[in-house]
């Protein structure tokens, strides 16, 4: 008897609930903002530490807003983004660029004499490069987000990643020479892509400079990526 009420008792505290399970833990939303400013080089440099020491980056920023305003910078992108903490989020402003990627080569005559081929294929009028297959590039800008938050709401551990794809030009590529002594060519595009991929840890609301890129084919422009994420408890989850 002594033995059966030993295992009902140990079975019993084995599924009592602690009082710190009890307790149902916060949820939180974010709203993360990231904005992609142009600046000139000699006016963004200066900047560069302003923009890095948590101590002067407000006030920092707050000259480059009237920089926006005066038309000194140029406000590429101001994306914001909310959800869930813990989940993925993703915000993208592109415009899709559609590009051939393969060619079937000209089609030239089936009869060509065997003398004088090259003053026969001379005179042909009809040169075509025909594109067969193609891709798609997003041109624009781009923020990932994956962040969790602290059970107080105060820190949010964080991983980033802003884009910014540029179109430079279209840039033209041999694709043979005709008997005439006409160039082939093909117009294929260049791209310029500036990236961040991060993992950080930042008090809630703080304002971080997460990218500093020299503007590819633009002398003496700087584009800068600002990020700031801001939490709200939303109550226990169901």
């Amino acid at each position: 008897m002594r033995l059966l009420l030993t295992l009902v008792i140990v079975a019993g505290l084995a599924v009592s609930p602690r009082a710190e399970d009890a307790v149902a833990k916060p949820q939180w939303n974010l709203t993360a903002e990231c904005q992609m400013v142009v600046l000139p080089q000699k006016v963004a440099l200066p900047l560069i530490a302003e923009l890095s020491d948590d101590a002067r980056i407000e006030a920092a920023w707050a000259g480059v807003q009237k920089m926006i305003e005066s038309g000194t910078a140029t406000l590429i992108a101001n994306i914001v983004l909310k959800g869930v903490a813990g989940k993925k989020l993703l915000s993208e402003t592109f415009e899709e660029l559609r590009y051939a990627t393969e060619f079937d080569p000209p089609q030239l005559p089936q009869d060509v004499p065997n003398e004088k081929a090259a003053e026969f294929l001379k005179n042909w009028p009809i040169v075509g490069i025909t594109p067969t297959s193609f891709e798609t590039r997003n041109v624009g800008a781009t923020l990932e987000l994956e962040a969790n938050v602290s059970e107080d709401g105060s820190w949010i551990s964080a991983n980033v990643v802003p884009q910014h794809v540029r179109l430079l030009r279209f840039a033209k590529h041999d694709a043979g020479i005709m008997p005439s002594g006409e160039r082939l060519s093909v117009e294929q595009p260049q791209f310029h892509t500036m990236k961040n991929t991060l993992s950080m840890h930042l008090r809630a609301g703080q304002r971080v400079l997460v990218g500093v890129h020299k503007l590819h084919g633009e002398e003496n422009l700087i584009e800068f990526f600002v990020l700031r994420v801001s939490v709200q408890k939303t109550g226990a989850p169901q």
